[in-house]
């Protein structure tokens, strides 16, 4: 290119320094637009907007599926019959084209006119409100021109009142000249009508259509700059009530924008879509009902990052190791991290209701979480607070038993066993110590082998020794007989009896008490016989009830349970003591961390033999933590060796050390507490440690499921407070509720009774024990142990009976109501807060007053005639004992003794269970007597048949059951 000429009289220079700087201004221009634009489009092109427009699609396809059902519920021949309709009225009409062009001007001049005089008559109005002003100004001021200004009013009130009559005059001409378009028009508006009230749905799903449709307006809005006045692809957020985000110790309120990706959570059809567009399970639940979205969120319960619109900012965590691969396409790395500056990352896949607990603080179950209730009770059965410390859990029992008296019950040989494998006796909650790390050496198994003969030495050392004397002589097939039905089996089990089991093995009722196989190896025959006829004397706190058995039944079934042996396991060897390998532990892993190596060998060798022992033994406990299980003297006042779990569930996983087990498990704190419940010591694989730095969390053998529901339980001891506002208040009869919820949990009520929709597994053995001997199943009702809360009537055991009857009751059960049961109702000791616990909690439960003191009321003689008459009409006798006098009947067959009604049953129970048996306890063998037509009434003739009075006669007869009563002569006089 030539040289550009330089006009005469320019500088050379300035025009070629000009020439330069437009160059660089053109560069830089260009190279600012090209920054904007990639800027714009940075901002512009963000990840959900992608799944915004593909959930569009998606709800598009949908609708249009809805169009066509809709349309297909419509029969064709009406639909046709329809089209007929409108289209012969298109044919009057045509024909009447200029009569109805004619009355439709009449109309719309009508309509004109209207408008004008309508206008007339408002601001009419509006003046007569001024002038009304303007008067009482004048008049309050004794001013001369008053009455002018009242002239003025009143006409203005006359000129009104005119344009009134005036607008209802053309108002009714317009009426009627519309209905005489109408009558014109009329064969087709009635056909549209019809058709408009068929196709509503339709129309109603063709109006979404046309507005969620993707157009040209709609592709205008959503480009970048223009999407900023109203466009389609926006960010949906909610902001919470009450909810607050911890962000550096200070509260912000909680704002979730899940639903700006989550499209179809709350919206019912996408229940089998892809994520994040499928609809949310139990919907009315958790979006609506006590769980509106629009109040709640989503982050309370699932935690992640509310206000984060992308994949990897809301912190979603990964379930699996193929979940976490898979997420990689998420990260520019290929390997999915989650967010690492925020301390509440989403729930993973099964542990959202871990998150329930913030809110339903107080209660013992949280209604419909089952994987949060399961893992909560298998934390209190495994007795996981025994070793670390979890506030609120202070107060529970040990779950394992006392030791303070062990050699009095079974003998060193078999200690030593069970505490080396305690599995290999029989299935047990009692976890094993030794043995279980993934890659144990020689030296290592000497140590267990000396750990563990050290540690039976110190036990047996410190336990007493009470003598039991050999019980009597009994009978095995008695006895396995009465085991079997007296009740035991609601709360153990022999061999692999599956009865009444359901859900998680170790978190079902028939699970709250130790399985019994074995027991013959395992404890002396003198201490059996006298624990099973009375537990509280050997361990007082035990939760095993007395089931008052007589001498002669307590032999029985002490033959029968020392029948169930296990030679094979005392069979197993049990290595000597290696004292070598003993004092080696003692000096260089105790004795050398605690003084001196010179002072530490001075004090080993001032120990004899047995005191060398013993130590060990004592330190072994002190490190493994038995005592969080056991009382063992010497460890009353010791601290919980494990780490506290109060806020296990807010720790970081930048706190965990995964070892060697990185990259095999995702990254997540649940998925490191999962491994660390399936192989407590996997973390310690492969590593360099001395004896006294290994794990040394003991393994429990739980099944995956198991592990699952504990993780979830793990997860819910938070750090996270929720407002007192937004957490569910107890009220006192709620709190009275759950303080007997807790108080049946712990005494496995359920394993014999069923309260609401849970318990009652007694009832499928004495189901199965009826099938056997060719009884009929249906009987079993009638021989378990009575339900004692109906979920769907709400009616139960409090609103059954008298308070003081009930707590009498529990004092002695031996006050059989139903006194051929072959199951027993045990005695449990109850405290007189226990007592009044219970009580209260029935009360509470069904909503009735408590304490309900009874008061006989006064009964009309002529009214408990009438009732003893429909007594005997329906031979109530036959299957009723009245005053311990049996019926002759099967005992499948009998009913409760109706001579102690008066002192048990509430009148008002008694009327509504006269009424509907079946709603109170389904499957009862109760007829009901007052059917629900009442022209089917069995007997007309008395009180006229009306039922009601029926019941209330009835009622008055019963309730002078087992107490004194009129005098015969005096009751027919009444009667006549």
């Amino acid at each position: 290119m030539p040289p550009a000429k330089i006009e005469p009289g320019r500088d050379p220079e300035m025009v070629q320094r000009t020439q330069k700087m437009n160059v660089v201004f053109a560069l830089t221009s260009i190279g600012l637009l090209i920054a904007i634009s990639l800027m714009v489009w940075a901002d512009y092109n963000r990840e959900w907007k992608a799944y915004q427009t593909r959930f569009n699609d998606l709800e598009v396809k949908l609708t249009r599926q809805q169009i066509e059902q809709a349309l297909g519920k419509v029969d064709a021949a009406r639909r046709q019959e329809l089209d007929g309709l409108i289209a012969r009225g298109r044919g009057e009409e045509a024909a009447r084209r200029a009569e109805i062009a004619k009355a439709q001007a009449e109309v719309d001049r009508l309509k004109g006119r209207w408008y004008s005089v309508d206008q007339n008559f408002r601001f009419t109005k509006a003046r007569i409100d001024v002038a009304r002003y303007q008067y009482e100004e004048e008049a309050h001021r004794g001013r001369g021109d008053a009455e002018t200004k009242l002239t003025g009013l009143r006409k203005l009130e006359d000129q009104w009142r005119s344009y009134r009559e005036e607008r209802e005059k053309v108002e009714a001409e317009r009426d009627a000249a519309q209905a005489k378009v109408a009558e014109l028009e009329k064969t087709r508006l009635a056909a549209e009508k019809i058709q408009g009230e068929l196709f509503k749905e339709k129309n109603r799903l063709e109006d979404k259509l046309r507005k969620i449709q993707p157009g040209v307006a709609s592709f205008i809005r959503n480009l970048p700059v223009l999407d900023m006045a109203n466009p389609t692809l926006k960010v949906n957020q909610i902001i919470t009530a009450n909810l607050q985000d911890d962000v550096i110790f200070t509260g912000t309120p909680k704002v979730d924008r899940c639903t700006t990706c989550h499209l179809g959570i709350d919206k019912k059809g996408y229940e089998e879509a892809d994520q994040p567009f499928r609809t949310h399970p139990n919907l009315d639940l958790y979006l609506a009902g006590p769980h509106p979205i629009e109040k709640v969120g989503c982050t309370v319960c699932h935690q992640g990052r509310g206000r984060a619109t992308s994949f990897v900012g809301a912190v979603h965590t990964p379930s699996t190791t193929d979940q976490e691969k898979a997420w990689g396409r998420y990260s520019k790395s290929k390997v999915y991290e989650r967010w690492h500056y925020w301390d509440y990352p989403m729930t993973s896949k099964g542990t959202t209701e871990s998150q329930c607990l913030k809110c339903h603080q107080g209660q013992v179950e949280v209604p419909k979480a089952e994987q949060l209730n399961a893992g909560i009770l298998l934390v209190e059965r495994y007795g996981c607070f025994g070793c670390h410390k979890i506030k609120g859990w202070e107060s529970l029992r040990k779950v394992g038993p006392d030791l303070g008296q062990i050699a009095s019950k079974t003998n060193e040989e078999w200690m030593y066993r069970w505490i080396k494998e305690p599995r290999a006796f029989r299935a047990t909650r009692m976890p094993q110590i030794w043995g279980v790390r993934l890659d144990e050496t020689d030296e290592q198994k000497a140590r267990n082998d000396t750990e563990a003969n050290a540690v039976i030495a110190y036990v047996r050392d410190k336990s007493g020794k009470r003598d039991y004397p050999a019980p009597p002589a009994g009978d095995l097939v008695a006895g396995r007989k009465l085991f079997e039905s007296v009740g035991c089996l609601a709360c153990h089990r022999v061999g692999d009896d599956k009865r009444g089991v359901s859900g998680l093995d170790a978190a079902n009722f028939r699970a709250h008490g130790p399985h019994l196989d074995g027991t013959g190896s395992k404890v002396k025959a003198g201490w059996l016989y006298a624990w099973v006829r009375n537990p509280k004397s050997y361990w007082h706190e035990t939760k095993m009830p007395n089931l008052r058995l007589t001498e002669k039944e307590a032999a029985d079934v002490t033959a029968y349970l020392m029948s169930l042996k296990n030679d094979e396991f005392l069979a197993r060897p049990r290595p000597a003591l290696d004292k070598k390998v003993r004092d080696e532990i003692l000096l260089k892993q105790y004795l050398e961390g605690q003084y001196s190596v010179a002072e530490a060998s001075s004090r080993l060798a001032a120990m004899d033999d047995g005191q060398r022992t013993l130590l060990l033994g004592e330190k072994t406990i002190a490190r493994y933590g038995c005592f969080g299980c056991h009382t063992i003297a010497g460890f009353e006042k010791t601290s919980p060796v494990g780490v506290e779990l109060t806020e296990e569930g807010s720790k970081l996983v930048e706190r965990l050390d995964f070892g060697f087990e990185e990259g095999k498990i995702p990254h997540t704190l649940p998925a490191w507490v999962h491994r660390k419940l399936l192989e407590p010591r996997v973390f310690d694989k492969d590593k360099e440690k001395r004896p006294e730095e290994l794990l040394r969390m003991p393994k429990f053998h739980f099944a995956s499921e198991e592990a699952d529901a504990i993780v979830t339980a793990v997860m819910s001891f938070s750090k996270e407070q929720v407002p007192l506002a937004a957490q569910r208040q107890l009220k006192a009869e709620d709190r009275a509720v759950e303080n007997g919820r807790r108080l049946v949990r712990t005494l496995n009520c359920q394993g014999c009774h069923q309260i609401g929709d849970k318990g009652g597994a007694f009832r499928a053995v004495i189901e199965d024990q009826l099938e056997t001997s060719g009884g009929d199943t249906l009987q079993a009702q009638a021989l378990s142990p009575p339900m004692l809360y109906n979920e769907k009537s709400a009616i139960g055991e409090g609103a059954r009976v008298h308070t003081p009857w009930l707590h009498g009751f529990l004092s002695d059960p031996g006050n059989h109501v139903r006194p051929w049961l072959q199951v027993r109702m045990p005695t449990f000791e109850f405290s007189e807060q226990d007592l009044n616990t219970i009580t209260q909690y029935f009360a509470s439960q069904d909503k009735v007053p408590y304490p309900y003191d009874p008061r006989p009321a006064a009964s009309d003689p002529a009214l408990v005639a009438v009732g003893k008459n429909l007594f005997e009409k329906w031979q109530c006798v036959k299957c009723h004992v009245v005053a311990g006098k049996l019926p002759n009947q099967e005992p499948a067959n009998m009913a409760p003794d109706l001579a102690k009604v008066p002192e048990r049953l509430r009148p008002d129970w008694i009327a509504r269970w006269l009424a509907d048996p079946g709603k109170i306890a389904p499957g009862t063998r109760m007829p009901a007597n007052f059917p629900a037509d009442p022209t089917e009434n069995s007997f007309p003739e008395i009180l006229g048949g009306d039922q009601k009075k029926q019941i209330e006669a009835v009622r008055a007869y019963l309730l002078t059951l087992g107490r004194p009563t009129l005098p015969a002569g005096r009751i027919a006089a009444r009667t006549e």
